[in-house]
């Protein structure tokens, strides 16, 4: 299991603020951060759940490049998700998800 802290985590069409997600095999689970939690690694930035079998370099590099040219993580925020809705990145109950780490 693999714990992240993030500016935005960004699962289900969802964005979420300030959360923790984990990823456990095919299990996610998304929460908001209420404080410290052993072995959790900081991620200044976003974190996009993404279908392992659909999502390409292309889509990632896209995305690099949003969050590079955005002043304000906020921005950058609005920019990724929108980006992620337009390209349907969202993951199904029969997709493998990843975790592709958008550091700022």
């Amino acid at each position: 299991m693999v714990r992240y802290l993030a500016h935005a985590v960004m699962h289900g069409g969802k964005v979420y603020r300030q959360s923790i997600v984990e990823l456990d095999g095919t299990r996610v689970a998304v929460s908001r951060f209420d404080g410290e939690i052993h072995s959790t690694i900081f991620v200044s930035g976003i974190i996009v759940v993404a279908p392992e079998q659909r999502i390409t370099t292309v889509n990632i590099d896209q995305m690099k490049h949003i969050l590079g040219r955005a002043e304000l993580i906020e921005t950058a925020i609005k920019r990724i998700s929108r980006y992620v809705i337009m390209r349907n990145l969202a993951v199904t109950p029969d997709e493998t998800p990843t975790l592709v780490i958008l550091q700022r």
